[in-house]
């Protein structure tokens, strides 16, 4: 059975023969290591969609005029209620001063209504009615002594008269004293504060309408998004309705997809869904299935299924745009326990599906390997040799490693990942997810960290060590 591992491995490295005969043995192959995982997932199919804005409208003008500022460019981020168009207001303006000075009038006025006469309007009309009290008790008096004197021929008739004639015009005075500090003291009538009250509602629906026309002339965002065409320009004329700019909200996309029929049964509305680009090769994100539409196409037999996918702002700019073509790995089956190797480490050489891992030391098998290699270079037309023994190499220097190929069954794919089968593999070691074309079993290979990344994955030897051994056993 080794023997027969060997074949295997000395046929998966010819494809890399010429080059290693060209004397490049010794020159190690950077690559990056990442970790196996072990996590419950479901069985998933793969389907391809489209990214499209959750939220898109085409923003209009709600007030005509004369177009003054454009605020907003093709590209540009802008906030929700954020000025994007500015129309000509001067005139608008205008006239809401003059409402506005109308509407302090009519408030005044009712306000003047509602409280009444003031205390000193009272005072004067209760002093009035004192003296016009007075001016009758004294023509009363006046005109009871003068009957009396008439009566005993000490006076006539017509200074009777006269008097008579002065106490009722006191008497009227009093009446007419009385019912205006009744008046004042009652103040005004409810009709009349109605009244007022009525014009100044009136007049604030007038400056309202007016400040109504002001915010029309300044065309807002309606959310947070992206403007991505404007449709007007400064010094046109807009009307009611007439179409200003394009813009979308890119905080989440959505990912229309086509399923089979077959996959609906299995699928769950807000089930967490990985979705890949191709532009953005070498990322993962979160989906979630969030529309679930229930009505099947009859030409294809499948259900239009929507993922929603959080886009993260990068630099001003959102990492997703709309309209990019991706895939996403629907969760349609039962929920197992997986082993995942990202896909960048799974080759096929030799016919087998491999990873490689990497081993302070040599595996057993690349001394025969590299002799088989020499003897098909030189077969090739091949120049330089390579050593006959792996150990003729030297020590690595660190931190040279070295390959170690272990052969895999995949199952399926899940995003960045896929699923695969293997004794030979455990949660937590590391595979080299780069340069992975360049490798042969024993091959000398350098850890690189990657970009961005922390510590560089070789700080798990424990685990590529007993790779190594496992790919070495068995015999």
């Amino acid at each position: 059975m080794r023997r027969a591992r060997i074949g295997a491995w000395a046929a998966a490295a010819l494809a890399v023969a010429a080059t290693a005969a060209r004397g490049q043995f010794g020159g190690p192959t950077a690559v990056y290591l990442e970790p196996v995982e072990r996590r419950t997932v479901r069985q998933t199919v793969e389907l391809p969609g489209t990214a499209e804005a959750v939220r898109t409208s085409t923003v209009s003008a709600e007030a005509g005029g004369r177009v003054e500022q454009m605020l907003a460019q093709e590209g540009d981020f802008v906030a929700a209620g954020k000025p994007l168009c500015q129309v000509r207001r001067l005139p608008t303006e205008l006239g809401l001063k003059q409402a506005e000075g109308l509407l302090a009038a009519a408030l005044a006025n009712l306000k003047k209504m509602e409280q009444g006469y003031r205390p000193e309007e009272i005072a004067q009309a209760e002093a009035r009615h004192k003296s016009a009290r007075a001016g009758d008790e004294r023509w009363r008096l006046e005109y009871d002594r003068t009957k009396r004197l008439l009566a005993d021929g000490a006076s006539t008739k017509a200074e009777l008269e006269a008097v008579e004639a002065a106490y009722r015009q006191a008497v009227e005075a009093l009446a007419e004293a009385e019912a205006y500090l009744k008046l004042v003291q009652a103040g005004y009538r409810a009709e009349d504060v109605d009244q007022a009250r009525a014009q100044a509602a009136a007049q604030q629906a007038a400056v309202d309408q007016l400040k109504d026309a002001l915010a029309k002339m300044t065309v807002a965002m309606p959310f947070d998004g992206f403007v991505v065409r404007k449709v007007t320009e400064v010094g046109e004329w807009l009307r009611p309705g007439d179409p200003v700019v394009a813009v979308v909200d890119l905080s989440v996309v959505r990912l229309l997809l086509d399923v089979p029929e077959r996959y609906i049964a299995g699928l769950q509305q807000g089930a967490a869904t990985p979705v890949m680009f191709e532009s953005l090769p070498d990322r993962e994100f979160a989906g979630k299935v969030s529309q679930i539409v229930p009505a099947s196409a009859s030409g294809t037999h499948t259900v239009p299924v929507r993922v929603d996918i959080a886009n993260p702002m990068e630099e001003g700019r959102p990492a997703i745009a709309a309209g990019l073509f991706g895939r996403a790995w629907l969760p349609v089956g039962k929920e197992h326990a997986a082993l995942l190797v990202p896909k960048a480490a799974v080759i096929r050489q030799g016919g087998q599906d491999l990873v490689y891992t990497v081993s302070d030391t040599p595996p057993p098998e690349a001394a025969e390997v590299l002799a088989r290699m020499a003897e098909a270079a030189k077969k090739m037309g091949g120049g330089v040799a390579p050593p006959k023994d792996a150990k003729a190499l030297g020590p690595p220097p660190p931190p040279m490693k070295f390959a170690v190929a272990v052969p895999i069954r995949i199952l399926q794919g899940y995003g960045r990942l896929m699923e695969v089968e293997s004794d030979r593999l455990k949660e937590g070691v590391p595979v080299v997810t780069r340069g992975t074309y360049l490798l042969y079993m024993g091959a000398p290979v350098q850890v690189r960290e990657k970009e961005g990344a922390g510590a560089p994955a070789e700080a798990a030897p424990k685990g590529a060590e007993a790779a190594a051994k496992a790919a070495g056993a068995g015999e």
